[in-house]
C-alpha cells in the first residue's frame, strides 16, 4: 500500500468511494449519491494543516481519509473532524487500520492538531471498532439527531487527543 496526499485530480475517485457507502444508510448523511461538482470546493478546502490522504494499491486509489476543520473559528484551529472511506472491494482487509495508523502518525509528527473528532452512526459498528482500536474514545452520543434512509439515526462521538509538537 502507498499513502499520499490527495490531489484535485483524485476527486472523481474519492466521490466514487464515498458514494459506495451511501446505500447502507449507516455511514454517510446522504440518502442519494453526491456529484463530483458538489465536492469541488470541499477538495480545495484541505490544506497543509488539515489534509486529505489517499491509500493506493497497484496504482489505484482504494481509500481516503480527510481531516476537516472542526469549527470555523480560530479557537478550534487545533481540532479536526476525521472521515475515512474504503472501497467496498477492499474492506475488512486491514486497509482502514493501515490508513488510520498512517494519519495518526502524521498528526503526531507533522500537524498542529491536538484533538480529532469522528462522528459515527450507531449502526456502523465496523467504524466504531476501527477508531477504538486506534486509540479513539467514545465521548458522547447524539440521539436521533439525523434522518437518513427515512429513519431517525443516532451518532456516537469519538475523540482522540494528540500532543502538540
Amino acid at each position: 500500500m502507498n499513502f499520499r496526499r490527495a490531489e484535485k485530480a483524485d476527486l472523481e475517485r474519492l466521490v466514487g468511494i464515498y458514494n459506495q457507502a451511501v446505500p447502507s444508510h449507516i455511514v454517510t448523511d446522504d440518502d442519494n449519491p453526491i456529484s463530483v461538482d458538489s465536492r469541488r470546493q470541499w477538495i480545495n478546502d484541505f490544506d497543509d494543516t488539515h489534509p486529505c490522504w489517499v491509500v493506493e494499491e497497484n496504482g489505484q486509489i482504494i481509500g481516503w481519509c480527510g481531516l476537516e476543520y472542526f469549527y470555523p473559528h480560530p479557537a478550534f484551529d487545533h481540532s479536526a473532524e476525521i472521515s475515512i472511506y474504503i472501497d467496498n472491494q477492499h474492506q475488512n482487509q486491514g486497509v482502514g487500520s493501515a490508513l488510520l495508523d498512517y494519519v495518526n502518525v502524521n498528526i503526531t509528527k507533522n500537524l498542529p492538531i491536538k484533538t480529532v473528532i469522528s462522528y459515527i452512526y450507531e449502526r456502523n459498528v465496523p467504524s466504531q471498532r476501527l477508531f477504538q482500536r486506534s486509540g479513539y474514545d467514545k465521548v458522547g452520543e447524539l440521539p436521533q439527531i439525523s434522518v437518513v434512509g427515512g429513519e431517525l439515526r443516532t451518532i456516537y462521538v469519538y475523540c482522540r487527543h494528540f500532543n502538540l509538537h
